[in-house]
């Protein structure tokens, strides 16, 4: 089957309903990040500036209480389905920003997926790059994006590339290495509960 890459969004609610573990390299991550909740962020700066409290890449998954958690690494196997990505905490004084996710595959693939046909995010002339863009209220002080691993996607070196407002916030780069087997299957359907989109 082709490959395909599907953008799972995480909505603020998912950081609950996500409860799944994500499969993990051998070298396990030292450390574990809770990935927050919504709340308010309080705000001491000058106005219409956007200010990065933390910008955090990796695998995610559940700790033993089923609190969703990211896992940060920058190398990872192939293995099919698990969830990575990033969130970023921010303090604004505007009432909206728009956030702006580059994800660059080390070569094109067959195929994006339905997400590409869907609207959710759209493809460079070259077909290495998805653009997810979204407009999210500040108040929420909370913007991320989570894919997952489909069979057959490539392997190999990915840059996510996150913007604020046009301005870069952080360059995520990882590797995503040959999982312990070679899988082919079916394409991926959208998480159950999902609305397949890449907003939060």
């Amino acid at each position: 089957m082709q490959p395909s890459f599907h953008t799972i969004a995480l909505l603020l609610s998912a950081a609950v309903l996500f409860g799944g573990c994500a499969t993990q390299d051998k070298a396990t991550p030292a450390a574990a990040t809770v990935v927050p909740t919504p709340t308010t962020i309080p705000s001491a700066r000058t106005p219409a500036e956007v200010e990065v409290v933390t910008a955090q890449f990796g695998i995610f998954g559940a700790d033993p209480t089923g609190r969703r958690v990211l896992y940060e690494t920058n190398k990872f196997p192939a293995i099919i389905a698990a969830p990575y990505g990033w969130f970023i905490l921010f303090k604004a004084d505007k009432p909206t920003v728009i956030w702006r996710e580059e994800f660059e595959l080390p070569e094109a693939p067959p195929t994006w997926g339905p997400g590409e046909a869907m609207g959710i995010y759209t493809i460079s002339p070259d077909r290495r790059t998805a653009v997810t863009e979204r407009i999210i209220p500040t108040r929420l002080g909370f913007i991320a994006n989570e894919w997952r691993y489909a069979p057959g996607d490539p392997i190999g070196a990915h840059k996510m590339r996150v913007y604020i407002d046009g301005q870069l916030i952080r360059e995520f780069s990882f590797s995503i290495e040959k999982g312990p087997e070679d899988q082919r299957g079916p394409r991926r359907t959208p998480h159950p509960g999902s609305d397949s989109k890449s907003s939060t």
